[in-house]
């Protein structure tokens, strides 16, 4: 199980201000600080590390936003780019006609 920590930040009273509204709004404020951590720790110290392959990148955004149920399935394979390409310029032919 992974060790977790508690963060205690100190905030003026405008920022406090904009706490109580996010909290009214229904946002949750733990889900915020970590993309705020998140997104600035890429920004600064994500480039020093080795990046993500766009392959791996690509698998989880697939398996995060799957095909709808029901949709017919495609005459190529939209993951093999030289298929992907040859359907994609028939398309836009038979639409030009």
């Amino acid at each position: 199980m992974a060790t977790e920590s508690l963060l205690n930040v100190r905030l003026d009273a405008e920022d406090a201000h904009r706490v109580a509204d996010l909290k009214r709004a229904g946002v949750q404020l733990s889900n915020l600080v970590r993309q705020a951590i998140r997104s600035e720790h890429r920004r600064r110290i994500g480039n020093q590390q080795r990046r993500r392959r766009a392959a791996v990148i690509m698998a989880e955004i697939y398996a995060a936003c799957p095909d709808p149920t029901g949709l017919s399935k495609r005459s190529y394979d939209v993951h093999d780019s030289e298929q992907a390409r040859r359907a994609i310029a028939k398309k836009l032919r038979s639409r030009r006609r």
